[in-house]
């Protein structure tokens, strides 16, 4: 995958998952989408973090003492973990905001 299609998918993802916090009680949860990083702060400060890393293409989420990498589906939608188990990102993002701040959000 080109540069910058790699560039433009992780914006397209990072802008729809922090757009998915906009309406969240910022006391709850709280995204900041910045360089390149998007930050999400749970209540209690738990930080959520993810990052693009250009020569994986992958984008690599981090959580407490728990790690996972997405890189792109095979048809071009949405992220997928690279380890096997079919954890799809934006439902992990929804389960951590359910279970990290007891709130819902919906990526679309």
């Amino acid at each position: 995958m080109e540069e910058k299609l790699y560039r433009q998918l992780v914006d397209d993802t990072f802008r729809r998952i922090d757009a998915a916090f906009e309406t969240v009680d910022p006391d709850l949860g709280e995204s900041t989408f910045s360089q390149g990083t998007l930050t999400i702060v749970f209540r209690e400060k738990q930080v959520l973090l993810l990052s693009p890393q250009a020569p994986t293409r992958q984008i690599w989420v981090a959580f407490s003492d728990r790690a996972w990498h997405f890189g792109v589906r095979a048809d071009g939608d949405g992220w997928v973990d690279d380890r096997g188990q079919g954890i799809e990102l934006f439902a992990l993002i929804e389960e951590l905001a359910r279970t990290a701040a007891g709130v819902t959000v919906t990526i679309r």
